[in-house]
């Protein structure tokens, strides 16, 4: 089965929203492929937000003339959900390649993800839910060591995740009663995987060891900054990996969420928790996409695309499940980010930067290649 092939030969156009440069996807094999950004459009949006670039006069009229010539469906591909990209293609009638951003809410809320996987027995690192106030904080110090871990509800690109053993350090980071997530501070490693619920189906990629807090890449210790495969965790961990996925993907299946999805992983000794859930396109899913067609494979964001279509076709599961085990899949990426963590730039190639887990060590010549990119 060619999964280019079938997209090329649908009846749709497809749209990708594009506010930032650096979760661009290009795709030459599908002709009916479209990267829809502001420069691409020569329009100057106020903030970088789906919903306005796709409600922007330039940017529905470009979307219609374009799909009135070729007489094609449109379907729109979000990065991230959003209310407002559900009402513009309900309004369209647009296909929405993407899950209800109700959905894609509740499994971002870190709060509720870790109750729902408290719920259902998914190993998460022990934790507390109460407002954020110093009585709290110096109740939580107790329970878990002096140098605690609290996450707010909502964030990205860690800003959402703090640690400190003061008080005044952290009281003015976070709004003062606010819901919180306490947790102890474990050592370890961070892992990762990109996921494909289709027909009910879980395709995963083989773990990819994350880039977590590198300097100098980034000065916030739980921003991410790239990730690589393989991942080099003993077999017994990747098996972990592999279950609680599982485990997992029957949990947010249960909520009719379709598609791609990404999971985050904290390994500390030999026990692995499972972090948090990117329920919608990932940070790595354009170079994780090079790598599949590097290595012949159907890459997981076209099973994404191809998911939502309403076409007849067969896939062949057990095949496709193989790649998790597919030592030939290999890339390492590394974006650098700013003091507002906002990318400035990435770079990626097709080996393994770092030959260790704890800690990481990113090669000279690596940094120097990074350092030299435009």
């Amino acid at each position: 089965m060619n999964l280019i092939d079938i997209l090329n030969q649908s009846n749709y156009d497809f749209y990708f929203l594009v506010v930032d440069q650096f979760l661009d996807i290009k795709l030459p094999q599908i002709k009916n492929f479209y990267s829809i950004s502001s420069q691409f459009l020569n329009i100057k949006l106020d903030q970088k937000n789906s919903g306005r670039l796709l409600s922007h006069p330039k940017t529905i009229e470009f979307i219609s003339q374009n799909s009135t010539k070729t007489g094609h469906q449109i379907a729109i591909i979000p990065f991230k959900p959003s209310a407002k990209i559900d009402l513009i293609c309900q309004k369209n009638n647009w296909l929405n390649i993407g899950n209800p951003s109700h959905l894609n809410r509740l499994l971002e809320d870190k709060i509720k993800f870790v109750q729902i996987c408290q719920q259902n027995n998914i190993p998460t690192i022990p934790f507390s839910i109460d407002q954020f106030t110093q009585e709290n904080f110096s109740k939580y110090q107790q329970l878990y060591g002096s140098k605690i871990f609290v996450q707010t509800r909502f964030g990205w690109a860690g800003n959402s995740s703090f640690f400190s053993d003061s008080w005044d350090e952290i009281k003015n980071k976070i709004i003062t009663g606010s819901p919180v997530k306490f947790s102890p501070l474990l050592s370890g490693y961070s892992l990762l995987n990109n996921c494909c619920l289709i027909k009910s189906e879980l395709i995963q990629s083989p773990p990819a060891l994350q880039y977590t807090g590198i300097k100098p890449f980034t000065q916030n210790p739980f921003t991410t900054v790239g990730r690589q495969w393989p991942c080099l965790a003993p077999d017994s961990i990747i098996e972990k990996i592999k279950s609680i996925t599982q485990q997992f993907s029957q949990i947010i299946q249960k909520m009719n969420y379709r598609g791609f999805f990404g999971l985050d992983f904290l390994v500390s000794g030999d026990q692995v928790f499972l972090l948090e859930c990117n329920p919608r396109l990932t940070a790595s899913f354009d170079f994780y996409t090079q790598i599949e067609f590097k290595q012949n494979l159907n890459p997981l964001f076209l099973f994404h695309l191809i998911e939502f279509l309403d076409i007849d076709y067969q896939i062949d599961f057990p095949q496709e499940q193989n790649r998790f085990y597919n030592d030939q899949i290999i890339g390492s990426e590394i974006v650098v980010k700013d003091s507002s963590n906002n990318t400035i730039k990435k770079y990626n190639d097709f080996i393994a930067f770092s030959s260790q887990t704890d800690p990481i060590i990113i090669p000279p010549q690596i940094i120097k290649a990074i350092d030299e990119k435009n």
